[in-house]
């Protein structure tokens, strides 16, 4: 952070009748020069400058989040909707919207997807947190998360899968993620340093 501290120097002239010793005596003119500094000092607006702080990470952490989503999101097959149905929770915290139709299943499981499933998005300038989590409990979305389960079934499989996993939606998420935040660029802070007169 840059600071100045300025200088404002005024000066008047007057003549007077007394002056100091060794000036010229009493009754003549002379010239008496007085100089007032004025002190400056910097001050900044915290409040402003935290509410624009406050702005550019929100919406940066939506765009985060957003990245992640459409990332993790695109390696989860649909077939009755429950897996990518526990997508929904955090996607609402973005007002994103989550497709999870279009699956051969003869049943819809997105209400069972949304129940084994958490996700918020905290957003925080009093405690400095600016954070999203998701969780699940959906038993086979996460063995297909870490297994091929054609190759290493789970004990709810009961046909072959289309497309297996390991999904790894988690890793490719952070790396989503993580590219799209990767150029952070903080507001800056001189247009908040105001100059305030001491004196």
């Amino acid at each position: 952070m840059a600071s100045e501290v300025g200088w404002g120097t005024s000066a008047w002239f007057a003549y007077a009748d007394t002056i100091s010793p060794g000036a010229p005596k009493s009754g003549s003119k002379g010239l008496t020069m007085k100089f007032v500094p004025k002190y400056r000092r910097p001050r900044l607006n915290l409040a402003g400058y935290k509410k624009v702080f406050d702005e550019y990470m929100t919406k940066l952490l939506a765009q985060g989040l957003m990245a992640w989503l459409e990332a993790a999101i695109a390696e989860v097959p649909v077939w009755s909707g429950a897996s990518r149905a526990t997508f929904i929770k955090v996607a609402k915290t973005i007002d994103l919207s989550v497709p999870v139709s279009g699956g051969t299943a003869p049943f819809n499981r997105v209400g069972m997807g949304q129940a084994a499933s958490t996700g918020e998005l905290e957003a925080d300038i009093k405690s400095g947190m600016y954070t999203f989590s998701y969780g699940t409990s959906l038993p086979w979305l996460i063995w297909n998360e870490f297994h091929n389960a054609n190759l290493d079934p789970d004990p709810t499989l009961f046909a072959k899968l289309k497309k297996p996993g390991p999904y790894d939606f988690q890793a490719k998420g952070a790396a989503a993620f993580l590219h799209a935040t990767n150029l952070i660029d903080l507001p800056r802070v001189a247009p908040f340093i105001q100059s305030v007169l001491v004196r």
